[in-house]
């Protein structure tokens, strides 16, 4: 999914303020490299376009508890508690 932004300060705020929908997507790429079949190392966690610029942000491996963790208390505060118990189960076995 593209995220549309006028600015990057605007991009900061949303990721700063734990934008609800940006949670979302960086949790469902998490969940789909790491059930996929292949080994994946890092993930293109979401994408935005500034202008006519697309730039992708992406998460190694060694930085997927720390996010889970982050869209995990996003979730909860929003009632989404599916996808924390999934949460948790990934975080497990990370």
């Amino acid at each position: 999914m593209v995220f549309k932004f006028d600015s990057l300060n605007n991009v900061k705020s949303a990721v700063e303020n734990k934008d609800i929908n940006i949670s979302i997507e960086v949790y469902k790429q998490i969940k789909k490299a790491f059930y996929s079949k292949v080994k994946r190392n890092k993930v293109i966690a979401f994408s935005i376009q500034l202008k006519d610029n697309i730039v992708d942000f992406e998460l190694g491996r060694d930085q997927w508890k720390q996010s889970l963790t982050t869209c995990m208390d996003v979730f909860a505060v929003n009632d989404m508690f599916e996808e924390c118990i999934e949460i948790q189960k990934i975080l497990k076995e990370l």
